[in-house]
């Protein structure tokens, strides 16, 4: 079946869940020492109620972006389930949805103060029993593209070293859609934590045509030594401030050596990293292939985040640049759009309080790229090279420059 006889652009699947995001006031404590302090009362604004995980943040703002998109997300006969489907029935999406009486639906509390990165309480549910017989295969059979998200977060996902998830892989690519993959940072002291995840990436990369995992998160399963060395440096404060972020071309090579296609790593306030295979391998990739392969063929993009000084919440931003970058690829966007695109989804769902929301649609976005201003990142320049056309860093890597 060929990309113009599916009728659906994407499918997201995998973890679903209840975010719960209690308002901090902003002249709270600096550290979250000062602010959680047991015994203490704590003042608090207004909860922010919405879905949260990659079928609902990735689903919803791919659905808010114009593309044809539907849900594979398990939850349970519950009061949490019933909010899940009434959040998801108010953006037209809450159909299909997979419920188990027996499982209870997952929630997460999502404790972000001001300048503290996020810390979330977290329960599982139902997203522990999701297995490959939940998906529906016919619909599968009808879309461009599959994704998946969070399977650090789903407990038959990693165990017996991700045999499952590389079930659901396969079962994918026999129905034809393009794969999609993307990743969360477990908990070191968990099940999940302690699996083998360079042994479970080692099966299912070869797979997946498109990986976005964030840096931390590739860290933590490709080079544990370094993401441990800049987990202890930041202590509660954001790691990436203390990483060097001129280790992104070696986990590139790593990931393209594992047979992914493109290599996005999400950056967070630094922006996007973007790396592609050949374009003889992305003309393979399925309905979802680039709409001009040699375009986005060996291609190596560094995109600075978006200026956005009124931050309301910044969860659910890497998964709403997942929706801006596969929206851009699925309409058949230039890889430079697609990477700014990717960006942007990110800054307009960081100045709203939930998970999901404040993305219009793909044109209105595309319409704000040229007049938006960057926030600067300090590159080193003898790697990098900085085209003004574009906004963009191009690597050496790129073919722009022979790489």
């Amino acid at each position: 079946m060929t990309s113009e006889q599916r009728p659906i652009s994407a499918i997201v699947a995998g973890h679903l869940c209840l975010d719960i995001v209690p308002s901090f006031a902003a002249d709270g404590g600096h550290q979250i020492k000062d602010i959680l302090v047991p015994g203490k009362l704590i003042n608090m604004g207004d909860a922010a109620i919405s879905t949260g995980g990659a079928v609902s943040n990735t689903g919803i703002s791919l659905k808010l972006l114009g593309l044809e998109t539907r849900l594979m997300g398990k939850i349970g006969s519950d009061y949490f389930g019933s909010g899940v489907q009434r959040v998801l029935q108010q953006y037209g999406i809450g159909e299909g949805l997979i419920v188990d009486p027996a499982a209870a639906t997952s929630y997460s509390v999502v404790i972000a103060p001001p300048g503290i990165d996020r810390i979330f309480l977290h329960n599982p549910g139902a997203n522990d029993t999701f297995c490959a017989a939940d998906l529906n295969q016919e619909l599968i059979a009808q879309t461009r593209l599959f994704h998946f998200g969070y399977p650090p977060l789903m407990r038959l996902m990693y165990v017996n070293d991700g045999a499952e998830l590389v079930r659901i892989f396969k079962l994918v690519k026999s129905l034809g859609a393009t794969s999609s993959l993307d990743l969360a940072l477990p908990d070191p002291a968990s099940a999940a934590g302690q699996a083998n995840w360079l042994r479970i990436l080692e099966r299912v990369l070869p797979l997946t045509d498109i990986c976005l995992p964030s840096l931390e998160e590739l860290l933590y399963m490709l080079d544990r030594p370094v993401f441990e060395r800049a987990k202890a440096a930041a202590g509660d404060r954001d790691i990436l401030k203390y990483l060097d972020l001129s280790i992104l071309p070696r986990l590139a090579n790593r990931m393209l050596s594992l047979g992914v296609k493109i290599v996005v790593i999400k950056l967070g306030k630094f922006g996007y990293y973007v790396r592609t295979a050949d374009a003889a391998s992305l003309a393979g990739i399925g309905p979802a292939q680039p709409s001009d392969p040699a375009n986005w063929g060996r291609r190596e993009i560094w995109a600075e985040a978006y200026d956005v000084r009124n931050i309301a919440s910044t969860s659910g931003a890497g998964d709403a640049s997942i929706a801006g970058f596969l929206a851009g690829l699925l309409t058949g966007q230039a890889i430079e759009t697609t990477t700014q695109l990717a960006c942007a989804t990110a800054g307009l769902k960081i100045q709203v309080k939930t998970s999901v929301g404040g993305i219009p649609p793909l044109p209105v976005i595309l319409g704000k790229l040229a007049g938006w201003a960057k926030e600067p990142v300090d590159i080193d320049k003898q790697y990098w090279n900085y085209r003004p056309t574009e906004k963009l860093w191009f690597g050496r890597r790129d073919n722009l420059f022979g790489g």
